[in-house]
């Protein structure tokens, strides 16, 4: 389509930064004023004074060129305040003439935050209930506000300065479209194009029209959602085929639109998702009362990502023995093309363990991905779902050093024994689980005591405006407001750690090749003089992924141990903490971290990607990893439990290669796998991309919870991705 091309060239396209405080200049104002009305101004001042700026061949628009040092508005990963303090200082380079006003906000936010920073509100990941405002608008929404707040505050008049927030961060909102609607109304002034003159009139009714009324069309509907979105932080979109198809369905009924239309209107979002990122988005699935969700609109969202090879959203398709199988069709030929997208997810295991935490059952079917792949109960979640991320080989480093990190010399575990002192394996075991357990809950700890603290002492208005319950129950999303509390503990590389201490079982206790100081010492020169032991321990000793029993089994024993220990904690809120293993770029960061390991990993390379085989351990091919695999506890665990697939495209070239890839992929999800991930690159490939990488600009890998384009990874990322292993068809 032309105008995919045009938006392409200016994907990247920025206005030159304004700058102005207007959250600065309000919440100065606000001396003495509830501090939730204080924010709530300050945030809403800030949205006003918003300074869009649209983009050649927009459909969608949604930009803004204000650039703050002092900012309410949130991202992906903050809420509350934020401040720029490199920005600031770069400004009193540049602006000497504002060193007055510069000096004022250094002097005051700095002792602000040092006090305050403690009680920031701690947030990432969420999937807000973005068709309420679709269904509502924005002044429909300010009814629904009053109309609780007159409930609540009657016998809780407490509670009417955070409903006062609530409606004074509407009033930004409206401002902020607004502002985005006279952006338009001026770009069609100067447009010299008629027929781009006429979209840029559409475009402005209709952001005129949504800065209050809901929407009457799909691409109301879009603009609407899109600029919500960008305000809550450019996050997780969620079910967008759930959330946007009753205005397309209506358009469609009424031939308001057609298909082809609507498609260029998804296209247009889809961009708008990449232009600063968005995470985690579903298809398909189901609804509410169990029927399969599909529809057109999710055959829109895939022939987007199909056709044009973007990196966000972060979309998977929700599998279920009831789905459409066009749908299905869909996917894996989309998958096939090469842009490692979409990842295809289970439901038949997500929504029981949903269910096995409290979950109820139609909030369960309801369920998105946020960030790299989170479960989450769309719209009613607390907790920002990378609450917790565990270097699962550093406690086993731990252990084998007396709760020394041979790293960086510091103590950052309890003494449980020299290496000399353990007579069996059973004892090094024990002493690795203390370790193991150890910094899973301390870490828990740290996170809940934090929640508790914010909890009275921070507000976000937003979150709770689009996160069913708060404004029904009068509380806050940091106070408890949504209807599920949860906790995500990330365990990076825990087939690492499993490999390694089967490795330490049998060299050390079982055929006593080697002592275990002897081991420790070994591990802690990274292999010096040794190299021999290692390629034993690599080659010879069985891993996990390779249908060994022994391996098998106590790789699936420890996965589920240690499952069960995160789920018995509580959150601040007393709901249920989970384990993920989603694989995403700390497996190569924290690798960095770690010394050597005894399956034969030396030090700094990349832990485990996935819940799968470490990379390139399994030597057995595709059915024997998948075998496997499906015996973790996909069912038991918050989710995901992700598997990392790498396919060379010459085994998909033809229909009979595809068809076989999707009975593959379909028995792997109908015996209860939770969630593939697959990539479509051979390592030849990838190594001819590191020598000439123009040559292969749009090739795309699967790092993890995220795609990239290999060529724009750094080269650890790469040769990680190089070493994992490539599987046939």
């Amino acid at each position: 389509m032309k105008r995919n091309g045009i938006l392409k060239r200016h994907l990247k396209d920025a206005a030159d930064p304004i700058w102005a405080e207007p959250f600065h200049d309000s919440w100065m104002a606000g001396e003495g004023v509830d501090f939730r009305a204080r924010f709530a101004r300050a945030q809403a001042a800030e949205m006003a004074a918003a300074e869009p700026y649209l983009k050649p061949g927009e459909l969608v628009i949604g930009n803004n060129a204000l650039r703050p040092v002092v900012t309410g508005i949130p991202n992906a990963f903050r809420t509350g305040v934020g401040v720029d303090w490199e920005y600031l200082q770069a400004l009193r380079e540049e602006r000497p003439e504002d060193e007055g006003k510069l000096a004022a906000i250094g002097d005051y936010w700095k002792p602000w935050m040092e006090e305050n920073g403690p009680y920031l509100p701690m947030t990432c990941h969420a999937s807000l209930a973005y068709e309420r405002v679709i269904d509502l608008g924005i002044d429909g929404m300010r009814e629904h506000v009053q109309r609780h707040a007159e409930c609540n505050t009657r016998e809780r008049p407490e509670r009417a300065a955070w409903y006062g927030g609530l409606l004074i961060t509407l009033d930004g909102v409206s401002a902020f479209i607004e502002a985005h609607a006279r952006a338009a109304d001026r770009a069609a002034e100067e447009e010299q194009d008629v027929i781009r003159q006429v979209e840029l009139e559409r475009i402005a009714k209709g952001c005129h029209h949504v800065a209050h009324g809901a929407p009457r069309t799909f691409i109301e509907a879009v603009q609407l959602f899109y600029l919500v979105f960008y305000l809550c932080g450019h996050d997780s979109p969620g079910p967008i085929d759930r959330c946007l198809y009753p205005p397309l369905k209506r358009d469609l009924d009424n031939g308001a639109v057609s298909l082809d239309e609507a498609q260029e209107i998804v296209d247009c979002l889809w961009f708008k998702f990449e232009e600063k990122t968005a995470y985690g988005t579903t298809v398909g699935g189901q609804l509410r009362d169990g029927s399969d969700a599909t529809n057109e609109l999710s055959f829109l969202c895939i022939d987007a990502i199909r056709r044009l090879r973007l990196l966000s959203p972060r979309t998977a398709v929700r599998w279920h023995r009831g789905l459409s199988r066009k749908l299905y069709v869909a996917a894996c030929e989309c998958i096939a093309t090469g842009p490692s997208l979409p990842a295809l997810v289970n439901d038949e295991t997500i929504i029981p363990g949903m269910l096995e935490r409290g979950i109820r059952l139609e909030d369960a079917r309801d369920y998105t991905f946020v960030g790299c792949g989170q479960t989450y109960p769309h719209g009613r979640g607390h907790g920002n779902y990378e609450d917790v991320i565990i270097n699962s080989a550093k406690p086993l480093e731990l252990a084998l050093n007396n709760g020394i990190d041979p790293m960086s010399g510091e103590r950052l575990g309890p003494e449980t024994g020299a290496a000399d002192t353990f007579t069996s394996f059973d004892e090094f075991l024990s002493a690795y689980r203390r370790q193991m357990d150890h910094h899973i809950s301390q870490a828990i700890h740290a996170v809940n005591e934090r929640r508790l603290g914010i909890k009275g002492r921070a507000c976000d208005f937003l979150r709770s405006l689009f996160t069913y319950s708060c404004v029904e129950t009068g509380l806050d999303w940091h106070a408890g407001g949504a209807d599920y509390s949860e906790g995500m503990v990330d365990m990076v590389g825990l087939t690492t750690a499993t490999d390694s201490l089967l490795a330490i079982k049998e060299a050390v206790f079982e055929e006593q090749r080697v002592s275990l100081a002897e081991l420790v010492d070994i591990l802690n020169r990274n292999w010096e003089s040794a190299e021999d032991l290692r390629l034993c321990l690599l080659r010879a000793l069985p891993k996990f992924g390779n249908g060994a029993r022994e391996a098998d089994s106590f790789t699936v024993e420890e996965f589920s141990r240690v499952n069960e220990f995160i789920k018995s904690h509580k959150t601040a809120f007393g709901g249920p903490w989970g384990m993920d293993i989603i694989g995403w770029s700390g497996a190569v960061l924290l690798g960095g971290h770690t010394g050597a390991t005894a399956d034969g990993r030396r030090r700094g390379e990349a832990l485990a990607d996935c819940a799968g085989p470490a990379q390139g351990r399994n030597v057995q091919g595709l059915t024997t990893t998948l075998n496997s695999v499906l015996q973790l506890p996909h069912s038991k665990v918050h989710g995901p439990l992700v598997l990392s697939l790498r396919f060379p495209k010459e085994s998909l070239t033809t229909a009979a290669d595809r068809a076989k890839f999707r009975a593959l992929v379909e028995s792997y999800l109908r015996r209860g796998g939770q969630q593939l991930q697959i990539s479509i690159a051979s390592a030849e490939e990838m190594q001819a991309a590191q020598q000439t990488p123009d040559a292969y600009a749009d090739l795309m890998v699967r790092v993890g919870g995220f795609s990239a384009y290999f060529t724009q990874l750094e080269k650890c990322f790469q040769d990680d991705m190089i070493a994992r292993a490539e599987m046939e068809v």
